[in-house]
């Protein structure tokens, strides 16, 4: 087996263990979605990048589309942006973050959301995460509240 086929059963094995923790997994070019919502009117999304990227592909955009439209929905005001990068992303590229959840703010706003959208640097935890690979810790998750 070569590494490449090994991350990738890695990285789906990751993906199905999230999906049956956190609800609906959608798989497509460079971005998986996983959508969850609490008791409360919260409802969070989670986008994971490719390795070294910030750009948003067309299933990214998606992805933030249906976050606005679900907002808007729920007469949301408010959007909650956390991002996050690997740690061999980080050691590369400081701002990797930072430039990942800027990106969704500005398609956030490209979308016509009148709320505000806060970008938070200590967003929601999830427990496997480092468990399997860094996958996991490419992640960006849009949480709708207020």
């Amino acid at each position: 087996m070569t590494n490449g086929f090994v991350n990738k059963i890695y990285r789906t094995t990751a993906v199905a263990v999230l999906a049956c923790v956190f609800g609906t997994v959608a798989n497509a070019e460079s971005a998986d979605l996983i959508s969850t919502s609490a008791s409360t009117s919260a409802e969070t999304r989670v986008l994971f990048f490719d390795v070294q990227s910030a750009s948003l592909g067309s299933v990214a955009k998606q992805i933030v589309l249906s976050t606005v439209d679900a907002a808007e929905r729920a007469n949301a005001t408010r959007i909650e942006i956390a991002a996050y990068s690997s740690d061999d992303e980080s050691a590369r590229d400081s701002n990797l973050a930072a430039r990942r959840a800027e990106v969704v703010k500005q398609q956030i706003a490209n979308y016509g959301f009148r709320g505000t959208v806060v970008i938070d640097e200590e967003g929601p935890e999830f427990p496997l995460a480092g468990l399997i690979d860094s996958t996991i810790d490419r992640r960006l998750t849009l949480r709708i509240g207020g």
